[in-house]
């Protein structure tokens, strides 16, 4: 596998975000593959911000930590990026800034320096400077100038001046050929997707049919929630920005009362404040759909950086004992599909489903496959009832029917334990029989579940994953013999027969906290012993890192 990562490094605020994305879906258009991610202060201006970009000729779901090529436009973030630099790795910066140069360096690297600003200046535009870096990078690929240009316009579309300015910033950029090597990657025409996990999210809850969203901003979650506000007019969605978490869960269930499929989007925190909402849903049985994106916790933590620290919070949530379902997905591509099984089996099941996703998923692009949309998803399992109708009947798979107010039937809700037509009770034996009745649809749940995904569980070694972990866990066993995994995106409930295939062997998980959660929860059902090695310092798990960790434990 032949690949070439790069960085684009400054401060918040010098349009690094706009040009990385431009970078990368000039690349992608071109014909490679790509994967992109994102690492920033919480600030609006100043502070790291690094955008890279991995370019291949084969789909990669994981970043490799080291870059090769570094287009710095702040002294202080290339030196925060020092870890990452490598013999081989070349650095460009402006020669009109007072930048690190070579002799700063424990190891050797290429240093180039051209004057972005004056370029970008002289064409009209200073603060193009970065347009005059992306030009210089894609004329070094060999992109097609035509694909940036025409990004270019649609991105300062209307605004004519610009427009032209900018074009002969990336113009003076393409004509600067760079001097640095880089590897033959393969071009081809594909019918690859590029994407993040944002809009996969998006996307599957509107394939859905989600009609209603209700969420208070909060970092990383947010952007689900602002990609259904700008598509909202087109497929009919009621977005609402709630005053608070507690308030957006509660209107939520709401809508899924009456009928809509509705989603809330939040991070940790917010989350922690749904969990009497959670627990209103599985006493009423009304399908609740939630987004939690996770980051670095406990409270306010690292707002930008990405995390798995929400799992056992998230499976134990809500007070009381109710089923739910789980879900972590490994690329933008199960996202859009993870989402819309979501929605059916909350739907079906009339249960909390729950979609974790990271800060590194929801921001990072990657090159994948379309995703597989199942008409089935769309079931809805509603009744329209009639005067016997009871919303809690007692069923032989737990599931009672599930009729929507107005309509024949008189439905009956309550937060307190209840009767099968709905009346409050205090009845000792009717309390068992429907904490039996909810608790039964645990048997329908666990038939619902994929299989994890399997990679050669004869190795000595078999590494335990779950969530978007995989694509580094995936890259750094297929390099190698001694190693396979098992890894989950479907984390609860989890099915106990993989206990035959794993009994015996040697297991490490690897995960992105402190504690190894998933292996504590795949411990307390199968019993299996698990290893862990963790990484919590709020950046991605990568192959090499994980390489790495294994070596220093004495485990590879």
């Amino acid at each position: 596998m032949k690949d070439y990562v790069i960085a684009l490094s400054g401060e918040a605020g010098q349009g690094l975000n706009t040009i990385g994305d431009m970078l990368a879906l000039s690349l992608f258009r071109n014909g490679y593959c790509i994967f992109t991610d994102k690492s920033y202060h919480s600030r609006i201006r100043g502070g790291e911000y690094v955008y890279r970009i991995r370019v291949s000729d084969s789909p990669l779901y994981s970043m490799r930590q080291e870059f090769d090529l570094i287009v710095s436009l702040s002294k202080s973030t290339t030196i925060s990026q020092l870890q990452y630099f490598h013999d081989g790795t070349t650095l460009i910066y402006d020669s009109d800034s007072n930048h690190v140069n070579s002799k700063d360096f424990d190891f050797e690297v290429k240093a180039l320096n051209f004057p972005f600003r004056s370029i970008a200046k002289d064409a009209g535009e200073p603060r193009a400077q970065n347009v005059v870096a992306l030009g210089g990078i894609l004329g070094l690929f060999k992109v097609k100038r035509e694909i940036p240009s025409k990004l270019i316009e649609e991105t300062f579309s209307g605004k004519e001046e610009i427009i032209k300015a900018n074009l002969e910033a990336l113009k003076r950029g393409y004509d600067l050929s760079l001097s640095i090597e880089i590897p033959p990657l393969d071009v081809q025409e594909h019918n690859y997707y590029l994407m993040n996990g944002t809009e996969g999210t998006g996307l599957g809850a509107i394939a859905a049919g989600c009609k209603f969203l209700a969420a208070y901003p909060m970092t990383p979650g947010t952007g689900v929630m602002t990609f259904l506000a700008s598509n909202a007019e087109r497929h009919r969605i009621v977005v609402e920005q709630a005053e608070d978490e507690i308030a957006a869960v509660n209107m939520v269930i709401g809508g899924a009362f009456a009928g809509a499929r509705s989603l809330v989007t939040t991070s940790g925190g917010g989350f922690a404040l749904m969990q009497e909402g959670v627990s209103l849903a599985a006493m009423t049985e009304t399908p609740l759909v939630m987004v939690d994106a996770q980051r670095p916790a406990p409270a306010t933590g690292l707002p930008t950086r990405t995390a798995q620290e929400d799992l056992l919070f998230v499976v134990n949530a809500g007070h009381g004992e109710f089923p739910k379902y789980v879900v972590s997905p490994r690329t933008p591509k199960e996202t859009f599909e993870l989402t819309e099984k979501a929605f059916y089996i909350a739907d079906k099941y009339q249960i909390p489903s729950i979609i974790l996703l990271t800060e590194s998923l929801v921001d990072s692009s990657a090159t994948i496959e379309a995703p597989i949309h199942k008409e089935e998803f769309l079931q809805r399992f509603i009744t329209e009832g009639n005067e016997e109708y009871r919303r809690y009947e007692i069923t032989e798979n737990g599931i009672s029917p599930r009729a929507i107010p107005g309509g024949k039937a008189t439905v009956r809700v309550d937060s307190d334990e209840h009767d099968e037509a709905g009346y409050i009770t205090e009845d000792l034996e009717i309390r068992s029989k429907m904490v039996d009745k909810r608790m039964k649809k645990m048997e329908g749940l666990l038939g619902e579940l994929s299989a994890p995904a399997k990679f050669n569980l004869d190795a000595p070694l078999v590494l335990v994953g779950w969530g978007d972990s995989w694509g580094a866990i995936d890259e750094f066993a297929m390099s190698r013999k001694d190693v396979g995994y098992v890894h989950y995106s479907e984390v609860f409930p989890i099915d106990q027969s993989i206990r035959e295939e794993l009994e015996g062997k040697k297991l490490c998980s690897i995960e992105g906290n402190y504690t190894g959660q998933f292996a504590t929860l795949l411990r307390s059902v199968t019993g299996l012993q698990i290893d862990h090695v963790g990484r919590y310092d709020g950046r991605p798990i990568s192959a090499n890192w994980i390489e790495k960790s294994l070596k220093k434990e004495g485990m590879i």
